[in-house]
């Protein structure tokens, strides 16, 4: 009943009433609606977003062995949402769910291995990125290409890097279309060519990719990739990206607004 309320399927979409079939399901103890729960309100969905209440019944389905939680579970404690930042539970919950062969779980374990200072180790993230591309899943093939791109323990192929890029790309990944706009802008697998750029720039950004987002800032600040300067636009894409946590948007966006605030004043 929660899922049909949720998705609106044979009934009117009501997420508050969702949450509650949810909450009746997972209060007598069923996995998938104490993540479910979790979920909304992971997201402040028919009810207030609270990072405590989403970890909390992530937690007891994961300890459940929900697989779907435990990387739920796991991104709580790599971002510290909810829970203190713990990177070693992060990982721990991921093996979990990596093991039981889920392919999010394995992409996510991957690129914690490709970039948590520490315990770096790209044999492990190309393992792992393989095992999840062998399911379909486009972090996966998203992880190989940033491998590629990079050439992290391999020469540089961004012939390589494009191809996994646009494989995840057209499976609507934004981060994957954030990355395949960048060889687009900088010609690197590709013929440079900016109105594919941002074309993929855009597609990312409307799906709340920061990095496409500030790269769309910079674009309308200084007019670039063929569109009009149009400062508006900037601060707009700027904002976004900034209130996700991107340090360079952030650091744009406060230049620009201190110009504005001397130019009126």
């Amino acid at each position: 009943m929660g899922l049909l309320y949720e998705t609106g399927h044979g009934v009117v979409q009501n997420f508050d009433t969702a949450q509650s079939w949810y909450r009746k399901a997972a209060e007598q103890g069923l996995s998938d609606a104490q993540n479910a729960l979790g979920a909304m309100y992971d997201v402040g969905r028919g009810v207030a977003k609270d990072d405590v209440q989403a970890t909390e019944w992530y937690r007891k389905a994961a300890e459940q062995g929900n697989v779907h939680a435990e990387v739920n579970l796991s991104t709580r404690y790599q971002w510290g949402l909810g829970v203190p930042r713990d990177i070693n539970l992060a990982i721990a919950w991921l093996e979990k769910a990596s093991d039981a062969g889920n392919s999010v779980a394995q992409a996510n374990l991957g690129f914690i291995y490709l970039t948590e200072d520490g315990i770096k180790d790209y044999s492990k993230a190309a393992i792992l990125f393989q095992k999840s591309t062998d399911q379909g899943y486009s972090g996966g093939q998203n992880g190989l290409g940033t491998i590629c791109f990079l050439g992290l323990n391999r020469p540089k192929d961004y012939t390589c890097a494009v191809d996994w890029f646009r494989k995840a790309a057209a499976q609507g990944a934004p981060a994957a279309e954030a990355n395949l706009a960048n060889a687009y802008a900088g010609g690197f697998g590709v013929k440079k060519d900016t109105s594919l750029a941002i074309f993929w720039y855009r597609k990312a950004a409307e799906q709340g990719n920061p990095d496409a987002e500030k790269s769309l800032g910079d674009a309308y600040a200084v007019g670039g990739f063929g569109l009009e300067k149009d400062i508006d636009l900037a601060i707009f894409w700027y904002r976004k990206a900034a209130e996700k946590g991107n340090f360079e948007a952030q650091e744009r966006l406060q230049y620009i607004l201190d110009r504005l605030h001397i130019l009126k004043g």
